[in-house]
């Protein structure tokens, strides 16, 4: 059971958030704070695996309370919720030792996928923000901590991800794009590049990764 605290100063994503992660059967959210103060006690007390962690709360600067979670907390991993894109405010947090970043427009599974990398001692970074550290020495050395399938998993764009999951479940081109409103040419064009990035060549391979990989789809 992956045990999470979840920080963030807007109550309806906090509840949000708790619905989504208690859907599972392997998480559990054993706490949640709006503020400062509140998290460093909840975090204090409850010792969670995860700290997901909004980055900015109420005009805080929460990089400057990463030390403090470390302290009273070391084997919780956190992983940072952000809207910042800003090159050195994440090589800043990456410094202070933080496990991942996550966008707040990412999509349910990349929360989900987010949560069980890093609970696995992995590190994660939201595919929108890859570009801007593939030439970064210091984001190479944490991303030597990813397989290279993970990795390329990563990269993939949200849609890319939803074609590879319509794939798994069997669905054709036809039905994946009228789920979508996309056309079928398109959705081929997504299966595609996402097949390519991952670099695999067959259907059952794909299967197997999302399944035994991943191990989000119920």
């Amino acid at each position: 059971m992956i045990t999470i605290c979840i920080v963030d100063d807007h109550y309806i994503l906090l509840t949000a958030l708790k619905v989504l992660f208690n859907s599972y059967d392997d998480m559990k959210v054993i706490g949640m704070a709006q503020d400062i103060s509140s998290a460093i006690k909840l975090v204090k007390s409850k010792k969670p695996d995860i700290i997901l962690f909004n980055i900015c709360l109420q005009d805080v600067n929460g990089l400057d309370f990463i030390p403090k979670f470390k302290k009273i907390s070391p084997q919780s991993k956190i992983l940072m919720l952000t809207k910042h894109k800003d090159r050195q405010y994440l090589e800043k947090a990456l410094d202070l030792g933080v496990s991942g970043f996550l966008v707040k427009k990412a999509m349910d599974y990349d929360l989900i996928y987010a949560i069980k990398t890093v609970a696995r001692g992995e590190f994660y970074i939201h595919p929108s923000m890859i570009d801007g550290f593939m030439s970064d020495s210091q984001f190479k050395t944490r991303a030597n901590e990813l397989s290279k399938v993970d990795l390329l998993w990563n990269s993939l764009s949200s849609r890319e991800k939803e074609v590879m999951f319509g794939i798994v479940k069997g669905f054709t081109n036809k039905e994946i794009a009228e789920k979508y409103l996309l056309s079928e040419k398109t959705i081929a064009s997504y299966r595609l590049r996402g097949i390519k990035k991952l670099g695999f060549k067959k259907k059952s391979e794909i299967v197997d990764f999302i399944i035994e990989k991943l191990k989000i789809l119920k």
